[in-house]
């Protein structure tokens, strides 16, 4: 044998030994990933999956009214207090930490709150009145209000840090006006804010808004495992509320609803068979932007204005399809006629505003 077919001899069988390691080399590396993928709920038999479609909760929701789940006096009440205008306007929010809220029919998570109730009370004044809130620490850990907005630096709810079984009052002037978050600012704020602390403030323009029905809906998340990964999504606390009972509207009313994403990914209510006029976080008087669609990022808030002009029922949700097959969504129920009872039973607490006179009620009642 020659020297040169010896050489090429030898090139061929190190291709071949290198193109053999290789192979075997990609098979060890992808088959406990491929064992894996196989393993999950539902995966393809064959190579990744980008998505999972959800597992709990969507199945027993499909395109139809379902069977009463939710006892009517569980659900949150959408309608905000009303708007009333006056020098001070006074609350009081009390944090605890061992509240057993029922995020889903059946299913329940420790939650911590303000007023015995997640989402918090609705706080409201109106542009350049005067807002007091005292926030009573009855939790183990200590505690803040942070609220969005304009006021002075020791009323911004960072470094007060109110310890267990004290009190602080925040005071400033309500401005501007628009649609704000509140919540927890103590760290870490993640598990503060997840765990239930937070709620909507509104402030009215001083000469009011046109008047119309008006609801209050804070989108969030809820992680059961604490895994990081949320478990289900919900309108005001509690997935699919509004689909066990339907939102009663009528032909030709007019609505305003406030709506606040709290969680930690982009939102995107949509409403069906209509479009709505946008007020990107509520600081104009009139919409901007007529679409049937809006993404939010966390903390980011909108007023959506809408009417219906034919009857029937109608989805609400959030267009992240996971988001709506895991809680986040609901009906409307547009009648011919506006319904004899507006408002929906009320929420298990409500603030003391003083100025309006509503007496204070304990929490779970």
């Amino acid at each position: 044998m020659s020297f040169l077919r010896y050489a090429r001899w030898l090139v061929a069988v190190a291709l071949l030994a290198g193109v053999a390691a290789l192979a075997v080399f990609t098979w060890e590396w992808w088959r406990p990933v491929a064992q894996a993928q196989q393993a999950l709920p539902g995966a393809p038999r064959h190579g990744p999956s980008h998505h999972l479609p959800p597992t709990k909760g969507s199945e027993i929701y499909q395109y139809a009214y379902p069977a009463v789940r939710l006892p009517a006096e569980q659900v949150f009440d959408p309608a905000p207090p009303a708007s009333t205008s006056g020098p001070v306007h006074e609350y009081e929010l009390v944090v605890t930490e061992d509240l057993q809220h029922e995020v889903a029919p059946g299913i329940k998570v420790t939650a911590w709150a303000f007023n015995g109730q997640v989402p918090g009370p609705v706080l409201r004044a109106r542009e350049g009145e005067r807002i007091r809130v005292k926030l009573v620490n009855n939790g183990s850990l200590p505690h803040t209000i942070h609220f969005h907005g304009v006021h002075p630096a020791d009323m911004d709810g960072v470094f007060e840090l109110v310890p267990p079984g004290q009190s602080y009052t925040y005071e400033f002037v309500a401005r501007p006006y628009g649609v704000f978050p509140y919540h927890c600012h103590s760290m870490p704020a993640s598990q503060h804010i997840h765990n239930g602390l937070y709620g909507m403030m509104i402030v009215d323009p001083r000469e009011g808004r046109v008047p119309m029905r008006e609801l209050a809906m804070v989108m969030s998340a809820f992680d059961l495992d604490r895994d990081g990964e949320a478990d289900f999504y919900a309108w005001n606390g509690k997935a699919f509320q509004y689909a066990d009972h339907p939102i009663q509207l009528a032909v030709g009313e007019k609505v305003r609803m406030y709506v606040l994403n709290i969680f930690e990914e982009i939102m995107a209510p949509h409403i069906h068979g209509n479009m709505f006029g946008l007020i990107r976080s509520g600081t104009a008087l009139k919409p901007g932007e007529l679409t049937d669609v809006v993404s939010l990022g966390i903390a980011e808030r909108a007023i959506l204005e809408f009417q219906y002009d034919h009857p029937g029922p109608y989805m609400f949700q959030c267009h992240f399809s996971e988001h709506m097959e895991l809680g986040l969504m609901g009906w409307f129920q547009v009648q011919e006629r506006a319904p004899s009872t507006r408002r929906q039973p009320p929420r298990p607490s409500a603030p003391l505003d003083t100025h309006a006179g509503h007496p204070p009620r304990e929490a779970g009642k």
